[in-house]
């Protein structure tokens, strides 16, 4: 299992970039260095609200210091790759913790 990296856009700011990485644990990492924002969180704790020209990609975490939350407007698109990026690490996580339960 490796960790799953991938870059997009943002719709509010073409100049702007998120870096996005699943790990295998169902953990997400989403970065904007830009912006100087990361957030570390599970998956269960990210959501997609679509809008009417974009998806916004919501992520809370709460770490040492305190609850942190970031908000990103993302292609339909994009958003899309993510969603089925993150089913395939979900899916791959539990076929291996179903394997080692035999």
């Amino acid at each position: 299992m490796l960790a799953r990296k991938c870059r997009y856009s943002l719709q509010s700011d073409a100049n702007c970039y998120v870096d996005i990485t699943i790990e295998p644990c169902c953990t997400i990492e989403i970065t904007v260095p830009k912006k100087g924002q990361r957030v570390r969180s599970k998956l269960a704790l990210i959501h997609f609200t679509p809008s009417n020209e974009n998806i916004l990609l919501e992520c809370h975490a709460k770490d040492a210091v305190g609850p942190k939350s970031i908000q990103l407007e993302l292609s339909y698109r994009d958003a899309l790759e993510l969603c089925q990026t993150i089913d395939a690490a979900q899916e791959e996580h539990e076929n291996l913790m179903s394997d080692l339960c035999y």
